[in-house]
């Protein structure tokens, strides 16, 4: 394929006040689902083998606090610390928030200063055909704003500081944020039917949350959309995302997830569930299944035929086996690959950067509560009473101990010389 890949990023990680406790439905499981689903149709295409260039997905890390997984990576690409250069970007199409829509509506948001360049305009023009071309026939309408508005918050804005790249951000809003709930603990709606529906009855999730389906069709346009710039010449009415891929396959990860509604708070020094959760997924959705050993798969530089510097193994502790409680473990090949999201500052020692993020934060690990008890009317009264007395009682003390103050106090005389 061409050296020229179409980006595909998205951000996974929110944040809260309260410290993990960022369900962050709207802010980035809408997305992120969405694209994983996307990248499943676009995997099922025939041809997707053949066609002229790549397209790279990418889950960012950190983007919550000033955007530190894209920072990275435009960083690394500056450096050629990463296998992809900056002027080596084919496109950029970005997913935002996505889940409330109003009437199946997507906005297209573009960078205006970016299209003033004749070339990246042209480019930007064709991304917005494609897009909207991909949408016919789908329940979701794709309308793009004003020519002159600005991008909303956004990780394409980190690559547009390096270099003017032709992009697009899909959001569902026009010019402003309409979750009321945004980054806060009453979002979970999406989250909890995409993680709770149930792994035994996967169809019921588009009858009880409609907004899987419309979600669905997001995917869709998507992977059309990027099927088209990735070269592909055959229809696209083929590929179509299913909305099972909404709630993770049963048996697929064996990582002790919460049961509850998972939390996706900002970790960008070490894996959390959340980054591990969409790299199986993605593996598991995108890869090939091998003839391999559980020893060879978790150590696969051990094997001669694996190629460790393109392709990723997992094993996978494969789903249950009809009318058995046993599993049928297996190894997956893919090219999912993890790269820390750490800030360049601290690779430079910068600590006062204004170019990268710095941020820390203080949070409190122990939440403790003291219990105050009020007294009674009762005790109340006899505490005053009694402080009364006891105040009376030290003035009449302090005023007798002054008026017989000389002989209480007095020297003793100094006997002296007797005389007879």
């Amino acid at each position: 394929p061409s050296s020229d890949p179409c980006l595909y990023p998205l951000q996974v990680d929110s944040h809260s006040f309260f410290w993990n406790i960022a369900p962050g439905a709207e802010a980035a499981v809408s997305s992120f689902v969405t694209h994983l689903a996307a990248a499943e149709a676009l995997h099922k295409a025939s041809d997707v083998q053949l066609l002229p260039r790549n397209v790279m997905f990418t889950f960012f890390q950190g983007e919550t606090f000033d955007y530190i997984g894209s920072s990275r990576m435009v960083y690394d690409m500056e450096k050629e610390k990463f296998p992809l250069r900056l002027d080596n970007i084919h496109s950029f199409l970005e997913l935002n928030q996505v889940a409330l829509m109003n009437d199946s509506r997507l906005w297209m948001h573009t960078d205006p200063i970016s299209r003033m360049n004749d070339s990246v305009g042209a480019q930007v023009k064709h991304l917005l055909d494609v897009l909207s071309n991909s949408s016919q026939g789908l329940n979701v309408t794709l309308e793009e704003v004003g020519f002159s508005q600005p991008l909303p918050p956004s990780s394409f804005q980190r690559f547009l500081r390096a270099r003017h790249i032709p992009g697009v951000v899909l959001t569902d809003h026009r010019t402003s944020f309409h979750n009321r709930q945004g980054r806060g603990s009453k979002e979970p709606w999406l989250l909890q039917g995409w993680w709770g529906a149930g792994a035994a009855h996967p169809g019921a999730l588009t009858q009880q949350l409609p907004p899987l389906q419309a979600l669905a069709e997001v995917a869709t346009v998507l992977a059309r959309a990027l099927y088209q710039l990735a070269g592909g010449a055959n229809h696209t009415s083929a590929i179509q995302a299913d909305p099972k891929t909404y709630h993770p396959p049963p048996g697929l990860i064996s990582l002790p997830l919460p049961g509850d509604v998972p939390q996706h708070y900002v970790a960008v020094s070490s894996p959390v569930n959340t980054t591990y959760l969409v790299q199986y997924v993605l593996a598991n959705l995108t890869g090939t299944v091998v003839n391999l050993t559980k020893e060879e798969c978790l150590s696969p530089e051990k094997s001669p035929s694996t190629d460790r510097e393109l392709f990723d193994y997992s094993w996978v502790q494969g789903s249950l086996e009809p009318n058995s409680s046993s599993r049928l473990p297996f190894c997956v090949r893919s090219t999912v690959h993890l790269s820390k999201a750490l800030s360049p500052a601290f690779e430079l020692r910068q600590w006062g950067s204004t170019e990268y993020s710095t941020w820390t934060e203080s949070r409190w690990k122990d939440i403790r509560a003291r219990i105050f008890l009020v007294a009674s009317k009762e005790l109340e009264i006899i505490t005053l009473v009694v402080g009364v007395a006891i105040l009376l009682f030290s003035l009449l003390a302090t005023y007798f101990i002054n008026a017989k103050a000389e002989i209480l106090f007095s020297i003793p005389r100094d006997p002296g010389a007797v005389s007879y």
